[in-house]
């Protein structure tokens, strides 16, 4: 932006901001809050004010306002402010015509309720007159310096007013910080540049190349895209989880593929080795005896307990199901021991082996 309209838009802000300033001031110094304080005397029985001035249509309130003292804390007999706890008054309202003429606006009696008396009215701008009725009694409270009083509450439109200039405060010095950002662009486009040294200070330059300006660089108001940012950033994430996440879930049966020439047959220590065969319909015999599915686990558990070395060898018929053959598998190395899968080829290797030599086929 150039110095000039900086200039003037500081200066706009400043005058915008001691004006408002000044004239919320002066409207809130010209509101009258206390119309009426006005010293009588309680000789007379009937009080009566001076005309007063009200300019703002607020709720007031109107009482016989008198010096503290101590008696008021006394019992009754003594002569307090409760002589003329329940006052009877009268509020005119003056008209501006000639003559003075006036009519009744409201009275104490128009604000006396069942549960409480209120001495409050609402009063648009204009000239009015109060008068109050006394008791006799009263007369003993007139050394208390006594004075009809009307006023409203200034809280709310000083609390406004205080908003306000303190926006006021803020919008003068952004005002002078414009006009100091002005100020410094002139002295930096002005008086460096004359106090700048020149080689040859009284040549006039003709022959010179005008300074290209190229256009603004476009403000950023667009989101990136979307693929060209984070694809990425996707992808070497997708590729991390799959490293590091993906080795821990592996599921089924580990199985070790051997020939069965590479299986060592060590003897063992007891008479029978462990067995588990399966037959058609769900059978499963253990060494032989059978056992119901249910009970396969705690034959087991009972059988590799007496044992040292917990190997087990499992053989199942052609014609059995396989997820029954997997149940007895997945049992057995769910205990901790050692599967030898005996496969009915195997099995007819090793008959073949166990035959005489003379019975071998050629």
């Amino acid at each position: 932006m150039p110095p000039k309209t900086l200039f003037r838009l500081g200066l706009s802000f400043l005058f915008i901001a001691v004006t408002t300033c000044f004239a919320t001031g002066h409207w809130l110094n010209s509101r009258i809050f206390t119309p009426l304080e006005y010293p009588v005397s309680l000789e007379a029985r009937q009080l009566r004010s001076p005309p007063f001035q009200i300019n703002l249509r607020e709720t007031y309130s109107a009482f016989l306002d008198l010096d503290y003292s101590v008696d008021d804390w006394a019992q009754d007999g003594v002569c307090n402010y409760k002589t003329i706890l329940y006052p009877h008054w009268s509020l005119y309202k003056l008209s501006s015509k000639r003559g003075q003429s006036r009519e009744l606006w409201i009275s104490s009696e128009q604000l006396v309720h069942p549960d409480f008396i209120s001495n409050e009215f609402i009063a648009p701008p204009g000239q009015y007159q109060l008068e109050w009725n006394l008791p006799v009694s009263a007369a003993c409270l007139n050394p208390r310096h006594p004075r009809l009083v009307v006023l409203t509450s200034p809280e709310g439109y000083q609390q406004a007013v205080g908003f306000t200039q303190l926006f006021c405060i803020f919008l003068g010095g952004t005002g002078l910080a414009v006009v100091a950002m002005a100020a410094a662009r002139v002295w930096q486009h002005t008086i460096l540049r004359a106090a700048s040294l020149c080689m040859l200070p009284g040549m006039v330059p003709r022959n010179y190349f005008r300074r290209l300006r190229h256009r603004p660089t476009p403000l950023i108001i667009q989101l990136p895209n979307f693929g060209l940012m984070y694809g990425a950033v996707l992808s070497i994430m997708v590729f991390f989880f799959m490293i590091f996440d993906g080795q821990g879930h592996r599921y089924g049966l580990p199985i070790e593929l051997r020939t069965h020439d590479s299986i060592v047959w060590q003897k063992s220590p007891w008479e029978e080795t462990l067995s588990v065969y399966l037959a058609v319909g769900e059978k499963y015999y253990v060494n032989g005896h059978l056992v119901s599915r249910e009970d396969l686990r705690s034959r087991l558990q009972q059988e590799l307990g007496r044992r040292m070395v917990w190997t087990v060898y499992f053989e199942a018929d052609y014609d059995t199901l396989n997820m029954d053959a997997i149940y007895a598998m997945d049992t057995i190395q769910g205990l901790g021991a050692k599967l030898v899968w005996i496969t009915p080829k195997i099995r007819e290797e090793l008959r073949q082996k166990s035959k005489p030599a003379c019975e071998r086929p050629n």
